[in-house]
């Protein structure tokens, strides 16, 4: 070893004494697992520029973890490496005495066998994240950017960037698979240097998000764009006025839409973030960020999150950010662009929208482009294709507007593959909970103000259990247009061109995504409590049997799950009961007999919200158990055919992930385990394969009863809308008329009958019903606009009544007056 080796190294434990006084750093553990298999095989990494600063927060982090050090070195039979680290230079070369560079060395070590295999893993350290744009000059001096940096920015961005290092080991690249592609080490040397490039590039994009111009330069881009100047010329010359006062409507606009991002906002609201959680939530339990990741580098990912709160804005952002990933850019409605409060939403990514764009054509370009030019950059964004949070706890239709406009941008500009990341947030209290039973009564819908976040502060002193944010499976743009149109990378778009045959795309890209989100569900004990109680007559059970139903609720989920994807609460009965009580969703009344357990009467109507947000889970098992009501014995033919005939329109409304042709294995799998539960016992002593449901009074025929009512409700709504097409006859009712008649006559029903849940009567339930029978040619429209039918309105109406009891369907018929 040379002397100045050991003066090296000595200089390396000094930098990292001194500089770890200070720094701070931060590794993924899953990241971190991969290093840690390579248990036995020799590891060089790979630092992008070579720094001091660098190598000792990588050495620092190894020392930390158990990893094999960088200044050790390698010693692979006649090599001998003085360190494990290698610098990716901009163009490969050889050093200055001609000698092959470290990486090629170790390629030539394991073509001759002196070695069977070499790991090289790259790593990247960012000392603070944040894109490059024009700033001051010591926000230039001191973030992280794409800009290589000098000594004075480096020491500035460790004196201010120290406490918030993000170090990050990536996939290793084992160096005998390269060297079987080509025996010349020099060209191996070359080929994982071009590769190191675009990963290092990818990573950076991924972490600290593209290399962002001004903001300023960027709406300049849109208002110059040609598509803008022609709608700039059209308004001039339909509202009559110079082009100049155009130009600056259209410059208006884009600055009302634009975001404004901050690196100085996103850290500070990371802070200020972390503290708001703890105050609120017990934990943030966070799944499938493998998932995310595997897709966030060299992608354009668009994060599609399901609505519920208006935390789901900050707290999509929150977890991308601390598992390394740049926060999104994200599409927010007007009405958040308040004072003060809008403002920071614009510095955390927030750009807005208005609700529609229809009557504003130049509006529309603006924003068109500016949605465009962000999307071929590659900025990360987040919309919401729900278009409003969700007031009973299900999943609305899909709104096709941003997904028609991200369709059309790419079609036009294919820059990077466009990949959807399905969001789910599970909640078990919410913020605006008593304002969604209200609007649900028929109070209209509160403004968002200043003064309302003020008066929201308050609730920061209760308690809102957990919060669960569940990634689901990503999926490419690209995938979806082969599908309908293979060959659409030959067929150029035009800027204001909108294909006729993107129509089907978007809609299916809709119903995808929101069927990918319910496959990506978190199932909490609030969920499961909900779920059981409000199934029963007065919310109520005594204590043991309800144990043993939310036990028997959460196994079916765990051993017949809905999807890979879906997370169940690992909390056994009593444990769920105790959480419960803790949260104040339930009461205890105690009772010589066994304790009775209720749902405290204030949080009853609230608990339909939780309940909704995992029926579509239970499903296929809840009708297989409604197939059993009224009868003790049903073939096992008739109960597959029972469920094929139902499943279009359940399906339709909770967004269930199976085709059709699909329900019927569904159902064989949910019978199997429901004869395992002893819920169901085989019965195949006549000439058809049969299933007998259990005696009555046992606990297992409580138990199917009580599966049964997570699809009654659904059913009953069906049942009315058919009977009340029935009763006014063919070509006497529009759809308009039929939609109010049917939430009047639910709103009635639940007043007599039922717990009066307001969701139960949600005019948008009767609405997508009615919808969907138009879509199965059970109901048509004539010229007039009328719904007219057959005797298949009729006969669907008698297979309807198989799954609900006489005592559900009297009910039903009596509230009609029939």
């Amino acid at each position: 070893m040379y002397p100045w080796h050991g003066i090296w190294r000595l200089s390396l434990w000094l930098t990292r004494k001194l500089l770890f006084l200070w720094v701070r750093t931060r590794t993924l553990e899953t990241q971190l697992e991969r290093v840690g298999a390579l248990a036995g095989t020799p590891v060089c990494y790979v630092l992008e520029h070579p720094g001091m600063a660098d190598m000792a927060v990588l050495e620092q982090e190894c020392i930390r973890h158990g990893l094999p050090r960088p200044s050790a070195g390698l010693v692979l039979g006649e090599l001998r490496e003085w360190r494990a680290v290698a610098y990716l230079r901009r163009k490969p070369r050889r050093s200055r005495k001609g000698k092959p560079g470290r990486l090629e060395r170790l390629a030539a070590a394991v073509q001759a066998g002196q070695v069977q295999d070499v790991a090289v893993v790259p790593v990247s350290i960012f000392w603070g994240r944040s894109p490059d744009k024009e700033r001051g000059l010591f926000q230039l001096l001191f973030s992280e950017g794409w800009a290589l940096v000098g000594r004075l920015r480096k020491l500035f961005m460790i004196i201010f960037h120290g406490r918030n290092v993000l170090v990050q080991f990536s996939e290793p690249v084992m160096l005998s698979q390269l060297v079987e592609q080509g025996p010349n080490p020099a060209l191996v040397a070359r080929k994982l240097g071009r590769v190191l490039r675009v990963h290092f590039r990818r990573l950076r994009i991924a972490t600290i998000g593209p290399d962002l111009s001004h903001r300023r330069t960027l709406l300049n881009q849109v208002v110059n764009s040609e598509s803008v100047r022609r709608a700039i010329r059209r308004y001039s010359e339909a509202n009559k006025q110079p082009m100049h006062k155009s130009v600056q409507r259209a410059r208006r606009y884009a600055n009302e839409i634009a975001a404004n991002y901050s690196y100085t906002t996103v850290r500070i609201g990371e802070r200020v973030l972390t503290w708001l959680w703890n105050r609120l939530y017990d934990g943030i339990e966070v799944s499938g960020v493998d998932r995310l990741k595997a897709v966030s580098e060299g992608n354009e990912v668009i994060y599609v999150p399901c609505h519920r709160s208006h935390i789901d804005y900050l707290l999509l952002s929150y977890v991308v950010y601390q598992n390394g990933l740049v926060p999104p850019h994200i599409a927010a409605g007007v009405n958040l662009n308040l004072p003060v409060i809008g403002p920071i939403l614009r510095t955390g990514g927030a750009f807005f929208m208005r609700r529609s764009f229809r009557d504003d054509p130049l509006y529309a370009a603006v924003f068109r482009r500016y949605f465009a030019l962000n999307l071929a950059k590659g900025v990360a964004m987040e919309y919401f294709i729900e278009g409003g949070r969700s007031r009973t706890g299900r999943l609305l239709p899909a709104k096709p507007g941003m997904l028609a406009m991200t369709v059309r941008a790419y079609l036009r500009e294919p820059v990077r593959p466009v990949v959807f990341v399905p969001v789910y947030f599970g909640y078990e209290r919410l913020f605006e909970g008593r304002s969604y039973v209200s609007e649900l009564s028929g109070r209209p819908k509160e403004k968002e103000t200043v003064l309302g976040v003020l008066k929201a502060i308050r609730q920061l002193r209760r308690e809102f259990g957990r919060v669960h944010v569940n990634f689901g499976e990503p999926f490419f743009l690209d995938e979806m247009l082969q599908r309908h149109r293979p060959g659409w990378r030959e067929e150029p778009v035009e800027e204001d061109e909108r294909p006729g045959w993107t129509g089907p795309v978007v809609e299916q890209l809709g119903e995808e995504i929101l069927e990918r989100i319910n496959a990506a569900a978190a199932v909490s004990p609030v969920n499961l409590l909900a779920m059981v109680l409000l199934a029963t007559p007065r919310q109520s059970m005594v204590e043991q049997p309800l144990v043993r139903l939310l036990e028997l609720f959460a196994d079916m989920l765990r051993q017949a799950p809905y999807d890979p994807a879906v997370t169940v609460t690992s909390k056994g009965g009593a444990e769920m009961i105790a959480y419960g009580e803790r949260l104040g969703l339930l009461e205890r009344r105690p009772h010589r007999l066994g304790d009775i357990i209720s749902l405290a009467p204030q949080e009853a109507l609230l608990a339909t919200y939780f309940r909704n947000n995992v029926t579509h889970l239970f499903a296929i098992p809840s009708l297989v158990a409604c197939c059993f009501i009224d009868k003790p014995v049903q073939a096992v033919g008739r109960v597959r055919g029972l469920a094929r005939m139902v499943y279009p329109y359940l399906g339709g409304e909770l967004f269930l992930r199976w085709a059709p042709e699909q329900v019927d294995a569904e159902v064989d799998r949910v019978i199997e385990l429901m004869a395992e539960r002893g819920l169901l016992r085989r019965d195949n002593e006549g000439d058809e394969p049969c299933l007998r449901r259990p005696e009555p009074h046992t606990p297992e025929a409580i138990q199917m009863w009580l599966l049964a009512q997570c699809s009654v409700q659904t059913l009953e709504r069906f049942y009315m809308t058919a009977a009340l097409l029935a009763k006014h006859g063919s070509g006497t009712l529009r759809p308009a008329q039929l939609e109010d008649l049917c939430h009047l006559m639910a709103q009635r029903m639940s007043m007599l009958f039922q717990f009066s849940a307001p969701e139960f009567f949600d005019k948008s339930l009767f609405r997508g019903f009615i919808g969907r029978l138009r879509e199965n040619g059970v109901l048509r429209t004539d010229e007039t606009g009328l719904l007219v039918f057959d005797q298949r309105l009729v006969r669907a109406m008698e297979d309807a009544r198989q799954f609900l009891g006489d005592r559900l369907r009297n009910d039903v018929l009596q509230a009609m007056n029939l």
